[in-house]
């Protein structure tokens, strides 16, 4: 039996992915395949993110836990908050243990708004990938997301 010599050009072949390059594709790609569905309801991802947080939370919460929450600056949800309260979606508390503060919850109008969204959001996440992917790339990005932030 002989052998056929296999050569292989390095230059050709196509370079590994670099992770963070494709996460940070896959995220501006999920940004405007989303668009179209919360446009219904007159909101951008970024803000649905930030009314999912507030609609998850079990009090209202201050900017900075928010902030956290959502990897962004306190600066950034001041403008995000804004937006939402100048839509009407939420509003901004007194915060009674520190009065430089402000706690921000939903509105009855943000309620309704997440409730008539989320099935839509529902649909369009399941239209990603099978039930096992999507749970595969939860934890996939729930530990990525821990390895990062203790760094």
């Amino acid at each position: 039996m002989t052998s056929v010599p296999i050569s292989v050009n390095i230059l050709t072949m196509p370079a590994p992915r670099d992770p963070v390059a494709g996460i940070i594709r896959a995220a501006n790609l999920l940004n405007r395949s989303l668009a179209p569905v919360l446009e219904r309801g007159g909101i951008t991802p970024q803000q649905w993110a930030v009314l999912s947080v507030i609609g998850a939370a079990a009090a209202p919460m201050t900017l900075a836990a928010m902030g956290k929450e959502l990897a962004v600056t306190k600066q950034n949800m001041t403008g995000m908050v804004s937006r939402l309260e100048q839509l009407g979606l939420v509003e901004r508390l007194e915060d009674p243990a520190d009065l430089r503060s402000s706690r921000v919850q939903l509105t009855r109008r943000g309620r309704k708004m997440i409730g008539r969204m989320t099935s839509a959001y529902q649909r369009w996440v399941r239209s990603l990938g099978s039930e096992r992917d999507l749970r595969q790339l939860a934890g996939a990005v729930s530990r990525l997301i821990a390895r990062l932030e203790e760094s």
